[in-house]
């Protein structure tokens, strides 16, 4: 894989400099929101700064990132939608609040699956952990489930939000095991490790990638990886599948912009992204920081078509989890 990417990055500068130049005449100079929807620290935000400073530097044109956490993405989605489509503002979106918002609240004040255009695929599918206070004794799923039974009903569980990918996964358990634990939705990631480092939460799904300085100390400890396959960072930790749970979904973060924007500027943002993630130092970056697999080069309509596969997958889940909103 290693090798497939460096030689796609001896490939992309001829087109990236095409595409750069396209980009130009498509776009006035000025600067360009780049809008987050995770809160400083979070999983969009610890990627999305270097990438919008390699962007800056190769479409030579200024990013600025904008932080909108909160509402499962919507309040990042609604601060692009309605925007114009010229360019001037792009959006990173995760695959929960793209598709799960759009099946689970079809009279929201926008459509994700029809109004924003994806652009590129960023990471390949690394899931989200799910973490407990080590004073607890759980160190498995087998444990959470007695530790539940043992609160009668009173143990709690926090996410991200209403809907998040950790909300739709923890419900899904719940259904296929009887297990009684109720959900404590918070505003961002960002909150979540410290409040289970304190015990004011004691268990929790979260991103990949925030919690590992406190997982690394012991102050956090890992129990299921909610993904297809166990994570660089935190190998020692099993996937769901592996204790019990069939569980296959891999969520990814994408690249979007507002429907009708030019093909020019898409090709454009497509061809520098995916040159910053054939960069080595961006595939060590996502395995040490994001805790995630290697990035995976799609073009824009390869990464439209698997995020219409995905609908799918997204749809079994959250009629596995009987979650409405």
């Amino acid at each position: 894989m290693r090798r497939e990417l460096l030689k796609l990055a001896l490939a992309l500068p001829a087109f990236s400099v095409a595409a750069s130049r396209a980009f130009a005449q498509a776009w006035p100079s000025k600067p360009v929101r780049l809008v987050l929807p995770s809160g400083a620290g979070g999983g969009a935000d610890i990627f999305g700064r270097p990438m919008a400073e390699y962007l800056g530097k190769e479409l030579k044109q200024q990013f600025v990132v904008e932080n909108r956490p909160g509402a499962n993405g919507i309040l990042a989605h609604e601060a692009v939608v309605r925007q114009p489509p010229d360019g001037h503002t792009v959006l990173i979106s995760f695959s929960a609040a793209i598709i799960a918002n759009k099946l689970l609240q079809p009279k929201m004040s926008h459509d994700p699956l029809k109004d924003f255009t994806p652009v590129a695929q960023i990471g390949g599918g690394g899931g989200n952990l799910l973490i407990v206070n080590p004073d607890l004794p759980i160190r498995n799923m087998k444990d959470l489930y007695e530790y539940a039974k043992s609160k009668n009903g009173s143990a709690t569980y926090g996410s991200w939000g209403i809907a998040s990918g950790g909300h739709l996964v923890m419900e899904m358990i719940k259904t296929r095991t009887g297990m009684q634990i109720t959900h404590v939705p918070y505003k961002t990631v960002a909150q979540i490790s410290p409040d289970v480092v304190s015990g004011v939460l004691g268990i929790s799904t979260i991103d990949a990638a925030s919690p590992l300085p406190f997982i690394k100390s012991g102050r956090v400890r890992a129990i299921a990886t909610l993904a297809p396959q166990r994570l660089p960072q935190t190998p020692e930790v099993p996937t769901l599948k592996e204790q019990g749970i069939d569980y296959e979904i891999a969520p990814v973060y994408g690249v979007y912009v507002p429907a009708g924007t030019p093909k020019a500027i898409i090709d454009a943002l497509n061809a520098a992204v995916n040159k910053w993630l054939a960069l080595p130092e961006t595939i060590s970056y996502f395995e040490t920081k994001q805790n995630g697999p290697k990035p995976q080069i799609l073009s824009a309509e390869e990464f439209a078509r698997k995020q219409d596969r995905d609908v799918a997958l997204w749809r079994k889940l959250i009629e596995d989890s009987k979650v409405t909103l």
